[in-house]
């Protein structure tokens, strides 16, 4: 006879799960104490071991591989669900029973302020069941150093089709728009007119953007891709391999000045930089360039002394300078540029970023300042190689420049893991990031070349690398009740 739904889920529920907490570990002997002793006393209720995964030789570091082998070690003592832990995050609000799907735990972290992490982070504190972690075939164990191991994992998930969370991303009431379209290789448009009128008073930078990946260059630290630049020094906004959006400015010094966004996905984002002069009436003594993100305020830049004035008689779009030599340009689509010499109010920043189709030649909302609109760079009134500036202020040319007619929607779903919401307690060590827009480690920008131009691109197979081509040498084991520390060679 066979059994109801009902008498299956209860025969499910008496399954006796048991966890292998498997932890990466090198050269952090008083973090590693503070860790056993911590969990010892935490995790109540709950059939499991902690493997200790030392790393023994003088590599570069390389998480991934350590848990790859800390997997086998746990599968072996019976452990049939895995949390991939480091040994820097001691948990103050975690709950580590079974799922039956991937889940990322280190939701909310003490090292930043008990915020939520960004979107598709998959680092940290990670849960997977037997069953999908073989699927994706374990983690890669070519990421050497620090970074980028996490981003790989959630694309294995992806290409595995196990299950993932979406996020939704989109603002403002329109539906659909047309774009220019950039390739990140030679992409461009050029506006030539007078730059050096522009910015001898306020102006407004305004324009509608979704990067599609990076192309990285291998030959640098770092990636900056130009949205809007004023060439010479660059002055504009910009989006890097950071995956964050950041303005850029100069003084008349020639000192520079930049502020960023937080990590972003690749979805359609509003950018507005503002640039003010002091006057008599606010009394202000600095000359401030303020930078918004979907209408929101992200940072002022305060100057002591005025923007540098620049000889340039164009403007780029997509580009630092059309010069080939450069190697930067952007890949991704931008819709709607428009400027204004005035320094905008930003319930007409707030009002222009809901509705960045809706013509500038006319009020509607908070918006009042369409006389002072300087140039409109608009996909819709463009044709091959050409584009008419409603402004009237610059010559435009389009150079190798496709126009994305198709219907676009604001919304774009981005593949996310699962989460527990969890709050950790952050242990201090060095920064292993990045500083500025540099990496702290050569290896780091090496594992982003990798990501960006092989797993990004569908160029390397995640089946030919992992737990089937794991090759370690086992120098010591040491086992005690709960707790097995293995060293080993990669």
């Amino acid at each position: 006879m066979k059994e109801s739904k009902r008498i299956q889920k209860l025969k499910e529920k008496k399954v006796n799960h048991k966890l292998g907490i498997i932890v990466p570990y090198r050269d952090r002997e008083q973090q590693l104490k503070r860790f056993l002793s911590h969990m010892k006393d935490y995790i109540k209720d709950i059939d499991y071991e902690i493997f200790i995964i030392e790393q023994a030789d003088n590599k570069p570091f390389n998480r991934g591989k350590l848990l790859n082998a800390g997997y086998k070690y746990a599968l072996d003592k019976g452990c049939d669900y895995f949390v991939f832990h480091d040994v820097d995050m001691l948990p103050e609000d975690v709950d580590y029973s079974y799922s039956d799907k991937p889940l990322h735990l280190a939701t909310h972290l003490q090292e930043h302020d008990y915020e939520t992490t960004f979107f598709d982070y998959f680092g940290g504190v990670t849960m997977f069941t037997k069953e999908d972690f073989k699927t994706i075939n374990g983690f890669s164990n070519e990421y050497w150093g620090w970074g980028f191991e996490d981003d790989d994992l959630l694309i294995r998930c992806v290409q595995s089709d196990l299950e993932i969370d979406k996020e939704s991303f989109g603002f403002g009431d329109i539906k659909t728009f047309e774009s220019f379209q950039f390739d990140g290789d030679k992409s461009y448009i050029s506006l030539k007119g007078k730059n050096k009128q522009l910015l001898e008073d306020e102006f407004t930078v305004s324009v509608m953007v979704k990067p599609q990946g990076v192309i990285i260059n291998q030959n640098k630290d770092y990636d900056n891709f130009p949205i809007f630049s004023i060439p010479g020094h660059n002055i504009g906004l910009f989006y890097n391999s950071f995956r964050r959006f950041f303005c850029q400015t100069y003084d008349e010094s020639k000192k520079p000045y930049s502020t960023t966004t937080e990590i972003l996905g690749e979805t359609w984002s509003h950018l507005t930089m503002k640039y003010e002069i002091p006057t008599m009436l606010n009394g202000s003594s600095t000359w401030r360039v303020s930078f918004y993100l979907n209408g929101d305020l992200v940072d002022v830049i305060d100057m002591e002394k005025e923007i540098l004035q620049l000889s340039s008689d164009e403007i780029f779009i997509g580009a630092s300078n059309g010069d080939k030599t450069n190697d930067e340009y952007f890949k991704g689509l931008i819709s709607n540029i428009e400027i204004f010499d005035i320094a905008l109010t930003d319930d007409e920043i707030k009002d222009i970023s809901k509705n960045p189709n809706k013509l500038k030649l006319r009020n509607f909302d908070n918006f009042k300042s369409n006389e002072f609109l300087y140039s409109q760079i608009n996909p819709a009134l463009s044709s091959e190689n050409s584009c008419i500036d409603i402004g009237g202020e610059y010559e435009i040319s389009l150079n190798d420049i496709y126009l994305y007619k198709d219907t676009q929607s604001f919304k774009t779903f981005l593949p996310k893991p699962y989460k527990r919401l969890s709050r950790f307690e952050s242990l201090k060590h060095k920064t292993n990031s990045s500083i500025g827009n540099k990496w702290v480690h050569k290896e780091t920008r090496k594992n982003q070349i990798k990501y960006y131009n092989e797993v990004r691109q569908d160029i390397v197979d995640f089946r030919i690398d992992g737990l089937n081509t794991l090759r370690f040498n086992e120098i010591k084991k040491e086992e005690n009740k709960l707790v097995t520390k293995i060293s080993i060679e990669l």
